[in-house]
């Protein structure tokens, strides 16, 4: 009965390796797929940011400081977003949803007569890179979910093939050798019965 058990787990136990293997798969290209959007973004991020400050040098160089700061100070506000979680492979994250934060020149707070075309140009420059930002948030959190589901993954798998399924086979092997141990000694005790004589 315990080899029979044995031999059931051991199924089992392979069942769930080819289950969490596949899993790993998928979550590995999952991951890469991810990756190269990371990438792709924070490539795009920094040739923003670098025309964004560009544009605020341009701006502080031709409007002054003080107008500059007086616009941004004007152009304050909060920036309402909502956190969705997703679900991809049994991974949960959160994933940020938000409009665009980019406005146009009259709806930024301050009086569009009073700042010139080039306080008004890095503004709209740093709200983009302020969207990008946000979008590359949500990417880089369902990134560092992913890695964190596939090292847990491994571990999984690494524990059933290297503890668990060894432990399984030693306890089968066990068994077996007792159960032909005990055939080698019925046998041995059955010719020996045969070979003594009957007494009537």
């Amino acid at each position: 009965m315990n080899l029979l058990i044995l031999k059931a787990r051991v199924g089992s136990t392979r069942k769930g390796l080819d289950l969490l293997r596949s899993k790993r798969e998928a979550l590995v290209r999952e991951f890469f797929s991810a990756m190269d959007t990371v990438v792709a973004s924070r490539d795009l991020l920094r040739r923003m940011m670098e025309g964004a400050m560009n544009s605020l040098a341009v701006a502080l160089g031709l409007d002054g400081r003080a107008v500059v700061e007086s616009a941004a100070f004007a152009a304050r506000r909060d920036i309402p977003f909502e956190l969705v979680e997703r679900n991809v492979w049994g991974v949960t994250f959160p994933e940020i949803q938000c409009r665009s934060v980019v406005r146009s020149a009259d709806a930024r707070g301050y009086a569009v007569p009073s700042v010139s075309g080039y306080t008004n140009t890095a503004a709209r420059d740093f709200e983009k890179v302020l969207d990008q930002i946000l979008k590359i948030i949500s990417v880089e959190m369902r990134l560092k979910k992913i890695g964190e589901e596939i090292k847990k993954t491994t571990r999984r798998i690494n524990a059933l093939t290297e503890i668990v399924l060894p432990e399984l086979r030693y306890q089968i092997r066990t068994i077996r050798f007792a159960l032909e141990e005990r055939e080698r000694e019925e046998t041995f005790r059955m010719k020996r019965f045969k070979e003594k004589p009957l007494v009537y």
